[in-house]
């Protein structure tokens, strides 16, 4: 079974990312490179926001035949949430609460669960197991993005 080394991969991930951001100076957590990028803030508020989508397909592929995911518009999110007015410390702490949600949903799962398909619009047909990886590469994307704020904002 693939999923321990999965879950350990995820854990590991958002560890990063967690260390990360618990760093970027509190200052700065606001600040956007460009008119369209995002903060640390809007990053952290994004992560979790995700977290909590992906958890919902995960429930929907174990209770649907087949479900079809869209594609989310992450800066449009953005705006109508008002990510960057949030505390960026309890976000943290929410999405921290939410990987370990992630994390409880799926390690006791079968692997008939693990193997159910769904289709999404943009990485076409998925089971958990992708779900999983792009979860952890989605942290990855943003500690870089992280890093690439933190550059571009610093004084």
């Amino acid at each position: 079974m693939l999923y321990p080394e999965k879950l350990s991969i995820l854990n590991r991930t958002f560890s990063l990312a967690k260390d990360y951001a618990e760093a970027f100076a509190s200052e700065l957590t606001t600040e956007k490179p460009n008119e369209t990028a995002f903060s640390a803030n809007e990053i952290i508020y994004h992560l979790l926001e995700v977290e909590e989508l992906w958890q919902r397909r995960i429930h929907q592929l174990l209770t649907e035949e087949h479900p079809d995911f869209k594609r989310i518009d992450p800066d449009s999110l953005a705006r109508e949430h008002h990510y960057n007015e949030h505390d960026y410390s309890e976000g943290i702490m929410e999405w921290q609460k939410s990987r370990e949600d992630t994390i409880a949903l799926v390690k006791d799962l079968s692997e008939s669960d693990f193997s159910r398909k769904a289709t999404h619009s943009y990485f076409g047909e998925m089971n958990i197991y992708r779900i999983l990886d792009i979860i952890a590469d989605h942290d990855l994307q943003h500690l870089r993005q992280m890093e690439r704020t933190r550059d571009a904002v610093k004084k």
